[in-house]
């Protein structure tokens, strides 16, 4: 192989556009130059220029997907049945001991931090399924770190749920009742 400083004087001598093989590792042709009258695609004008924004949605857009994903993972997924009936226990249940809005809140943040799990699980499974073998180690892995999520959320929501419902049930049954004269 030739050395840099013999390369470049001796491709400073020649025509541009002219090949020489030495000067290069592999025996390629040459790429034709961008002043040549030879264009590969023929003739169809400029290219249209980049934006910034391309491939944009709008909000109708999202509103509409998001929808969709939600059809999706719904019908996908027998969990998101067992969420909704256990929610639904859970808010007959507050409703019925009178839980204050603060408490509603608390509820309502589990709840979609569950949902929020469980969607997540679902696109990571329907991804692993798209790609392979979802049984393959590292999509199952993969699997198993969103289920992962979907449990740690279920139960950190499960203990908020709790300690919410326990404190009512035990305000109506006096369990927390101050003293007179405290």
């Amino acid at each position: 192989m030739m050395n840099a400083a013999a390369t470049d004087s001796t491709a400073a001598s020649r025509p541009r556009g002219e090949f020489n093989p030495m000067d290069h590792e592999s025996a390629n042709p040459p790429v034709p130059s961008a002043d040549s009258s030879l264009s590969l695609f023929g003739d169809f004008g400029d290219p249209t220029p980049l934006r910034a924004r391309a491939g944009r949605r709008n909000s109708r857009e999202k509103f509409a997907a998001g929808l969709c994903g939600l059809k999706h993972a719904i019908r996908g997924d027998s969990s998101f049945f067992a969420h909704a009936y256990r929610g639904l226990l859970i808010c007959l249940t507050a409703a019925m001991l009178g839980v204050n809005p603060f408490g509603w809140c608390l509820i309502v943040l589990g709840a979609c931090l569950v949902l929020l799990s469980e969607l997540t699980h679902s696109a990571v499974d329907t991804l692993a399924r798209a790609i392979g073998d979802p049984e393959e180690p590292r999509l199952k892995t993969a699997r198993e770190i969103a289920a992962g999520g979907v449990l740690v959320a279920a139960f950190s929501s499960g203990a908020v749920t709790i300690i919410v419902l326990t404190l009512k049930f035990g305000e109506l049954l006096g369990w927390w009742a101050r003293t007179p004269g405290a």
